[in-house]
Formats: structure tokens, C-alpha cells, sequence
């Protein structure tokens, strides 16, 4: 980019979004807008007399409440940037910013974008975002199931009341069953997904629930090697050393949270019916390994095959164990 260039931190809540434009030579603009179609399009408005080319879209990915911006202005043409919320943080706390607001927080992400000049957002492809809320809803669904569960279990004095969360239990399993159902088949049949999820049932110790899930949360398309995508998920070990103390090396946990709980128990079944990671599990516990260190590590050894097999578009071959190494 050349010098004009123009940053547009954008600090998304539920019903607003504060604004910050960014110059390089330290001048800013704030404003507040709502967060809805109306707001957008006033934002749009705003910077009608800068050239779209030369602007810088940053903003946390908040879900559904970030979404909608991100959607309008890359449709607009602006470049988006979609950040993570702790790398921002921490950047706050090295300009030595005392108190948070909105706006600060607006103005941070704009000086995060315009320093470290993070890589351009493009939105999934329509059938992944379907895929991914059919799962966030089914996550939803099997938290109420829980719920209705534990209360039937505590015992109920009333009828009536036992009746009612029955009633309620019956109707959950129907509606968890028909999205389950439909995001099966939209995994299997899509043109996108349908070669992914092959691939990834291939792989001894991913199912169907966990290849859905991985395909929900995952753009593999993004991931050029296994260390990025293994940084996606939090799954990268951190050294923590200074001086002559030197801890244990643990996961970094900056990643997706959803998906090293979607890869949990893949793991468990492959250190248990995948003669490779199994094999691998083994060497690590000869070694003295503890058990969720051996668990984080054949999650990522996963995580990694997996990732390579997508961008080989190859099934996986037990006999042929070259993505494992």
C-alpha cells in the first residue's frame, strides 16, 4: 500500500459500533454508528470521499454481532481485517493505556492494523457458514438437553412439573436429530465440503460429528503448512524461559477453543484404533510425558494430517505415514 493509507478501527457491540479513522501521520476521526443496515450505510457515507482502494477495515470477529459489518463493507469493496481480541489486548497494554472504552478500544485497533498490517479477511463460502451455524445451533440445543437432563435426574415432587420437562426432552431430541440429519447432509453433499469430509472420515479416529464440526471451523484453504494451522487452533507449544528458570512447555491456548474441544476426543480414539498415533502416543509416554501432553500432541498430530490431506486432496493411506512425521 502506498502512503495514503487510511485505517478504519471498528469496536463492534451488540448495539453499536464506535469508529476510529486512522491516518498514517497520527490524525483520527471518531464517530459512533448503530449496529444495524442504517448504521453501515452512514459509515459508508462517511468515507465516501476517500478512495476504497486506500482504506483498511479492522475489527474483532465477534460473531453474529461483527458479522453483518464485516459482510457490508467487504461487499462495499473495502479491504476487512478480522483480529484476534488477545493480540490487540496485549498491544493496548504496551502503549500503557490506563482505561478502556469503546473508543479507545476502536482507536487500539486501528493503530494494531496500521503497525502490524494483518492479512485481508474473505468471506466462507455460503454452505461452510450454513454448516457452522447448524453446529452452534445443535451446541445450543445439547446444552438445554443437559440442563432438562440434570433436572429430571434431581427428581421432581410434582407430576405435572416431571411431565412438562419429559414433554420438553421429547421435543429438544426431535429438533437435535433433524439438524444433526441436515448438517450431515450438507457436509456429505456439498460440492465444497463433500471431498473434505471424505478425507477427513478417512482418517482413523475422526466420525462424522467430528469431521462436521472440523469442516464448520476450519477454512483449510487458508493453511499453506500444518505450523498455521496447528497456530489456529492453539495447539503450538510455547516456551516460557528467562534467565536460568525454564518451565515446562505447554499449548499456547491463542486459538479456537471450539475446535481443540472438537479434537479431544478424535484423539482418545485414535491413540486407541490408529496404529500411528498410537505408535506416537506410546513414544511419548516411554518418555515420560504426562497424559494431556500426550493428548494436545496427537490432537495436533491430527489436526496437522488432516490439513494435509485437504490441500493433497488424498485420502488417507494407514500404510503410508509420511504427513505424520
Amino acid at each position: 500500500m502506498n502512503s495514503e493509507r487510511i485505517i478504519l478501527g471498528l469496536d463492534v457491540s451488540k448495539r453499536t459500533v464506535d469508529v476510529c479513522l486512522l491516518f498514517q501521520d497520527g490524525r483520527k476521526a471518531t464517530c459512533q454508528i448503530s449496529n444495524n443496515i442504517h448504521g453501515f450505510n452512514e459509515l459508508i457515507d462517511w468515507m465516501h470521499e476517500f478512495d476504497k482502494q486506500h482504506i483498511q477495515a479492522c475489527l474483532e470477529p465477534t460473531g453474529k454481532y461483527s458479522r453483518p459489518l464485516a459482510y457490508a463493507l467487504h461487499n462495499s469493496g473495502f479491504m476487512v481485517s478480522q483480529v484476534n481480541s488477545y493480540a490487540v489486548k496485549h498491544h493496548g497494554r504496551s502503549k500503557r493505556f490506563r482505561n478502556k472504552t469503546d473508543r479507545i478500544d476502536a482507536f487500539l485497533l486501528a493503530d494494531y492494523c496500521l503497525k502490524h498490517n494483518p492479512p485481508l479477511w474473505t468471506p466462507p463460502a455460503q454452505s461452510q457458514t450454513e454448516l457452522r451455524e447448524l453446529q452452534h445451533r445443535l451446541v445450543n440445543i445439547n446444552e438445554q438437553i443437559r440442563q432438562e437432563e440434570n433436572r429430571l435426574e434431581a427428581g421432581c415432587d410434582s407430576k405435572l412439573v416431571r411431565d412438562d420437562i419429559e414433554e420438553s426432552l421429547g421435543r429438544l431430541y426431535v429438533r437435535r436429530e433433524r439438524l444433526t440429519k441436515a448438517a450431515a447432509e450438507l457436509a456429505k453433499t456439498d460440492e465444497r465440503l463433500g471431498p473434505n469430509f471424505a478425507i477427513l472420515r478417512s482418517i482413523l479416529g475422526i466420525g462424522d460429528k467430528s469431521a462436521i464440526s472440523m469442516l464448520s471451523l476450519i477454512r483449510f484453504e487458508e493453511f499453506d503448512n500444518g505450523r498455521k494451522v496447528a497456530n489456529f487452533a492453539g495447539l503450538a507449544p510455547a516456551k516460557h524461559e528467562s534467565g536460568t528458570i525454564k518451565h515446562q512447555p505447554r499449548i499456547s491456548k491463542i486459538g479456537s477453543t471450539e475446535l481443540r474441544a472438537a479434537l479431544y476426543f478424535p484423539a482418545l480414539v485414535a491413540m486407541q484404533h490408529n496404529p500411528q498415533l498410537r505408535a506416537f502416543a506410546n513414544r511419548l509416554r516411554d518418555k515420560g510425558k504426562p497424559p494431556k501432553v500426550i493428548i494436545c500432541a496427537v490432537m495436533r498430530k491430527l489436526l496437522v494430517l488432516a490439513a494435509a490431506l485437504i490441500r493433497k486432496q488424498e485420502l488417507y493411506d494407514p500404510a503410508h505415514v509420511s504427513a505424520l512425521n
